[in-house]
């Protein structure tokens, strides 16, 4: 009989023990998830404070059409050169070869942050500017260019346009665009098809590629 009840005050007592270990892994398991979640929270709340500081510094750009503007704007209008590719060898025409005109691309920063013309990118090769010109809010700025010197490309697919916010951000925006027969007065020495390039709209809503 002793030893029964020796048995059973052994069995309380690990029943006990186990009690308290138990009690103690479920603090600890729910401390780890508690301090989980808040690092979460803190993580996914710092994201989204850069998102909207990212946010409040993007430049934002608009495809202006000439016709669309007054005297006084078009007076306002700052110039910008189409990287010059005079450097890379051209290779030979011939008569199917295509000539691209480059219609001049408008653009006006409709956001109250400053953006910087980084380069202009045809199909997947960059051509930067020559000289890094900021567009200021509510500038309006005019790319020119003749002839687009990049021959080598047998069709344009894509044109993109490399900005930098004020921060040297740098974002990639896809500009819309179109081809159609050139119906101007016929370059002298050229004897290859020529088209030009029109342009439609500019797509800001990528976002932030390297900073």
């Amino acid at each position: 009989r002793r030893q029964r009840q020796m048995c059973i005050r052994d069995r309380c007592k690990m029943e006990t023990a186990s009690n308290i270990i138990i009690s103690i892994l479920s603090s600890i398991i729910g401390g780890l998830f508690t301090f989980g979640g808040v690092w979460l929270t803190i993580k996914h709340e710092q994201k989204k404070e850069r998102r909207n500081y990212l946010e409040s510094i993007k430049p934002y750009l608009v495809v202006q059409h000439l016709v669309d503007l007054s005297k006084s704007e078009i007076q306002n209008i700052k110039t910008l050169s189409i990287p010059n590719d005079s450097a890379a060898p051209l290779p030979s025409l011939t008569q199917t070869s295509v000539v691209y005109h480059w219609e001049n691309l408008v653009l006006t920063n409709v956001s109250n942050s400053t953006g910087i013309f980084a380069y202009i990118k045809i199909n997947s090769s960059p051509y930067a500017f020559p000289t890094k010109s900021p567009i200021k809010p509510f500038e309006t700025f005019q790319i020119i260019g003749n002839l687009i010197s990049i021959f080598i490309f047998s069709s344009i697919e894509s044109i993109s346009l490399g900005v930098y916010d004020s921060n040297f951000n740098l974002y990639e925006y896809p500009l819309r665009f179109r081809i159609e027969e050139y119906t101007g007065d016929p370059h002298p020495k050229l004897s290859c098809k020529e088209k030009v390039i029109k342009f439609d709209a500019i797509d800001c809503q990528t976002y932030v590629m390297k900073n």
